[in-house]
């Protein structure tokens, strides 16, 4: 039976969500406090943590920044679920490395589906080959940060590179995206680039694909600091794509 953990200092919310994960054919365990919660993941990864950003010795950002780091439970779903409604608090949490955002007062289809997709996510990264694609513009700069935390517990799961290495990767990133955001706002333009990830124990591959004309006029500061962290970059010669490549040690790939 899966388990899911409710970190919840509320015991009557904490009652009710337990509730509906049981009729899901969860177990649940709850927590009240930041520390109790790392302390029962730690003894005993669930399957799923249902987190609330409001607890009374810390907030649940720093509790989903414990669980994401290199050293953290990286490959366990983290559901927030906040009366915290504001658009920055959901692009906080997504920031931290939390996997799906669920504004109080939630109706049960919103929980039912965030443990459809946590069971597909696990699901997912037992898969040889890993696709996705993340928007790098100003489309929805929360649902960019939450592919992009899930691309980086990807590597931190299956590509044997190192700490350092992740961090030089997800850096030239975000180099990246900060061309193209102020590449968009000085034109106002939202739909400018999609970047499109495959990974495989053998390499990364990621591929930025102009939709508007920023890469000609990408700097070659941002050039520079894409070129650093890995083994290979291609800019075809239409100069609508960019590719960079990173070579993994499949020995240290999780299988």
């Amino acid at each position: 039976m899966p388990t899911a953990l409710i970190v919840e200092d509320e015991p009557e919310a904490n009652r009710l969500l337990a509730m509906l994960l049981q009729l899901r054919g969860y177990r649940t365990e709850s927590a009240f406090r930041g520390i109790e919660a790392l302390e029962k993941i730690r003894n005993h990864a669930p399957d799923v943590i249902f987190l609330d950003l409001m607890l009374p010795d810390m907030d649940g950002y720093q509790v989903c920044q414990e669980l994401k780091n290199p050293e953290g439970i990286i490959a366990v779903p983290i559901v927030i679920v906040t009366a915290r409604l504001t658009s920055e608090n959901r692009i906080e949490s997504f920031a931290a490395g939390a996997d799906d955002y669920i504004p109080k007062p939630y109706t049960p289809d919103q929980i039912f589906e965030a443990l459809e997709q946590s069971g597909a996510w696990k699901e997912w990264l037992d898969s040889p080959r890993l696709d996705g694609e993340v928007p790098l513009d100003g489309r929805d700069a929360g649902e960019a940060l939450r592919r992009l935390a899930h691309l980086r517990r990807l590597l931190q799961a299956r590509c044997a590179i190192g700490p350092q290495g992740i961090d030089s990767i997800c850096s030239a990133i975000r180099s990246v995206w900060a061309s193209i955001d102020a590449w968009s706002r000085l034109r106002h333009e939202e739909r400018v680039a999609t970047m499109a990830y495959s990974l495989t124990p053998e390499a990364l591959t990621l591929t930025v694909h102009d939709e508007a004309g920023w890469l000609p006029t990408a700097s070659p500061s941002m050039m520079e600091r894409v070129f650093g962290p890995f083994d290979e970059v291609i800019r075809d010669e239409s100069g609508r794509s960019l590719t960079m490549v990173k070579r993994c040690d499949p020995s240290g790939c999780l299988p």
